[in-house]
């Protein structure tokens, strides 16, 4: 019942009377989405992965992997427990973690201050932060976003007795 008093939205003050539903607040406008949203999927500490990794989303790796990481569009993150023994090929690299392997990036690779890179760098930007360990080769240029290359696989074999892994990109 409408009140003058109270006015059109106020409940009826009548005993056993049902109150009035009011107008639902206006609801908060769309934003627009211009970017698709990207989403970020994430492999745990106790995860361990032997063989093939590849995907369309970005990846923050926690965990081990031992083959190859290939993320072609996408942003690769190796967190401070990330232990990766695999080549790596994606947008964006960023090492935290352990990496053994070669890293190819199509916009930038970056090693934090926590970061170890035991291979080689192929990538238009390199970011090598205070107190990173990175040892290996690097060759900065316009990287093709279609992958690695068979040709530019590296061949480790064990000339010398010794046991350390020789890398030759032929």
């Amino acid at each position: 019942m409408w009140n003058r008093m109270m006015g059109p939205s106020a409940p009826s003050k009548s005993p056993g009377a049902a109150p009035r539903p009011q107008a639902a607040p206006e609801a908060a406008p769309k934003q627009e989405r211009s970017k698709p949203m990207s989403s970020v999927a994430v492999v745990g500490k106790s995860i361990v992965i032997k063989g093939e990794l590849s995907g369309n989303e970005d990846l923050v790796l926690e965990g081990a992997v031992d083959g190859t990481i290939t993320l072609t569009d996408n942003n690769l993150v190796v967190g401070a427990d990330g232990r990766v023994n695999a080549n790596l090929f994606a947008r964006s690299v960023t090492i935290t973690g352990k990496v053994e392997g070669d890293v190819t990036a199509t916009e930038r690779v970056e090693i934090t201050a926590t970061g170890s890179l035991k291979g080689n760098i192929r990538s238009p930007r390199l970011v090598i932060n205070d107190g990173a360990f990175f040892q290996g080769t690097v060759e900065m240029k316009k990287v093709a976003t279609t992958g690695p290359s068979p040709e530019s696989k590296p061949k480790v074999h064990h000339p010398e007795p010794t046991g350390k892994p020789v890398v030759e990109v032929v």
